[in-house]
């Protein structure tokens, strides 16, 4: 059993389930809805974006708390919520476990319009091959991966191309300071001003569901969590409360890597792709219209540097969020005793479903080849469905020992997160139902 480093330095060494997390967001969330985002609204919703990067971090690291002090999965937690539950194979799950179950459809089509974006530019990249084509290769070299991976193997892959993309960005971020598009302070200042463009609200809505962390990303980290190894402990308060602190030192870790990669291709689209009007997308081409981001500060030949780089990183979040999905999914299946749990019952399941989710979100992407359309779905259950995991932090950090709860200064904060949260979403679903502008 390793010990649970004590310094802020050691700690850094055990960092890594924020990597496979990040390679998730940093893709669909930043590269695709964040930039449209900028396109459709230009500064105003900056307050939006920060929103959505900050405040879910929290909710991640207390639901994480949770699961390492009682080495609990994230489903397995939330099975002891109070409501109606079901008792199948002898296996209670609660009504919240049901209602995330029924979000894996919608989840799995948002893979599908991730699949859709990659095969784009895979098309750029190699215009012989079709960008149906693309999508079925891609879907096969996700599945061809994790059959032959690891999460050493994974957590590798991804921090090379994190570490990348987030340092191109940057660059790129820089570079337009010396074009006829930099940024002032008063373009700043007015993505302060806290106002909201309801016409946008279907969009904005699917980037605070998918920017920074959902709350998939949320469920997926704990089984992270689980597999790095910072639930082995004897149950020692001490060893308990190092462990805690080395999570939260890797959230902090996701909160920088989210934003780096995330912010500045928000204020990319904001300066280049709203003046030039280019939102929606012409044809619905998401990655056409961000290569002109590239082209308008670095010059037509910056296409050969974007294509390359958009498609391995949005081949990155397929395979990030497809891992994750093997590990959830089966929790699923097994918590909520819909499949009986024998000693490699958990192996065979993940092994399954990394062949059956690339295949589904292949299938949807065929049935719906619209990638914006089938991310804006995936993006709004996903902000829905951020409420509900808010109220589980605070439920089930209360039930842990007193010395292991979160502060009251945190409970304070997550319960205004919560009704931050209820309340745009409330409001946004009435203004869409009832046709406001």
């Amino acid at each position: 059993m390793i010990k649970a480093p004590n310094s802020f330095i050691q700690r850094l060494k055990f960092i890594g389930p924020s990597i496979i997390v990040t390679g998730s967001v940093v893709g669909s969330g930043s590269i695709a809805l964040s930039p449209l985002l900028g396109a459709a609204t230009g500064f105003s919703l900056l307050w939006w974006l920060l929103l959505s990067l900050w405040s879910k971090p929290l909710i991640q690291a207390e639901i994480s708390r949770y699961v390492i002090a009682t080495k609990q999965t994230f489903l397995e937690s939330f099975s002891d919520m109070p409501g109606p539950k079901t008792n199948l194979r002898g296996k209670k799950a609660s009504w919240l476990v049901w209602f995330m179950f029924i979000g894996v459809v919608p989840s799995i089509a948002g893979m599908g319009g991730l699949a859709g974006a990659v095969a784009e530019a895979g098309h750029l990249m190699i215009p012989i091959l079709s960008t149906e084509i693309w999508v079925v290769t891609a879907c096969f070299i996700t599945w061809f991966i994790l059959y032959l991976g690891t999460y050493q193997t994974l957590e590798k892959v991804l921090l090379a191309m994190v570490s990348f993309f987030s340092a191109v960005t940057l660059v790129i971020a820089i570079s337009m300071q010396s074009t006829p598009y930099a940024l002032s302070s008063l373009q700043i200042l007015e993505g302060f001003t806290f106002s909201f463009p309801f016409e946008h609200a279907a969009l904005a809505l699917a980037v605070f569901g998918f920017t920074g962390i959902s709350y998939g990303e949320i469920m997926a980290y704990t089984y992270w969590c689980l597999e790095k190894g910072y639930a082995k402990h004897d149950g020692d308060q001490h060893e308990v409360k190092a462990w805690i602190k080395v999570m939260q030192t890797d959230v902090w870790a996701t909160v920088v890597f989210v934003t780096i990669g995330t912010l500045p291709f928000f204020l990319l689209g904001a300066a280049i792709l709203h003046p030039l009007g280019l939102y929606p997308p012409p044809d619905g081409d998401i990655i056409q219209t961000l290569l002109n981001i590239f082209t308008t500060i670095l010059g037509t030949w910056a296409k050969w540097f974007f294509i390359p780089l958009a498609f391995f990183v949005l081949f990155s979040t397929l395979l990030s969020g497809t891992a994750a999905f093997t590990r959830t999914i089966s929790d699923y299946l097994i918590s909520m005793g819909l499949v009986a749990e024998q000693e490699n019952t958990r192996t065979n399941l993940i092994n399954i479903i990394a062949f059956v989710i690339p295949l589904f979100s292949s299938v949807a992407y065929f049935l719906l080849p619209n990638p914006i359309t089938l991310l804006l779905i995936a993006g709004i259950w996903a902000a829905l469905g951020l409420p509900i995991i808010n109220i589980g932090a605070l439920y089930l950090t209360n039930k842990l020992a007193k010395e292991l709860q979160p502060k009251t200064t945190t409970k304070i904060i997550l319960w205004t997160t919560l009704i931050l949260q209820v309340s745009m979403a409330s409001l946004i679903v009435f203004t869409q139902m009832v046709g406001l502008n």
